[in-house]
């Protein structure tokens, strides 16, 4: 329940549906006609108010069967200077529960570059940040 900020989103999904703690809502990206490449990224960013240690995030994808591919989390104590601390090109949907070593961040961000359904994108029901 933190404020997201979302590349883009389908109206009636916006990306505070990623973080309202619901497996029955979620973020979609903006659908392209089919078969046309998505030309930018898509990404989804949490502001946690102040610095916190995060060293866990769990991607819940919707059961729609759309996600990410290829992806990468990334971290932030001021919105400006990113580390990326992980980074997959395998992405299979489903929960992906993801565990680094515990940094230092008020920001944390996924990033998706390739999707298994292009035009579809991102179909995020949770982004859940944990020490």
């Amino acid at each position: 329940n933190k404020p997201a900020t979302v590349s883009s989103f389908q109206s009636g999904y916006p990306g505070s549906n990623a973080v309202d703690g619901s497996l029955a809502t979620y973020w979609r990206t903006i659908k392209l006609k089919n078969n046309s490449p998505r030309p930018n990224p898509e990404w989804i960013n949490v502001d946690l108010g102040a610095n916190y240690s995060v060293g866990q995030v769990v991607l819940k994808w919707d059961t729609a069967n759309r996600y990410a591919t290829a992806y990468s989390i990334q971290v932030s104590t001021d919105g400006s200077n990113w580390t990326t601390v992980y980074s997959t090109t395998s992405g299979d949907g489903g929960t992906d529960t993801i565990t680094f070593s515990p940094v230092s961040a008020r920001y944390v961000q996924m990033i998706s570059t390739a999707w298994n359904v292009p035009w579809e994108g991102n179909y995020l029901s949770e982004f859940e940040i944990y020490p």
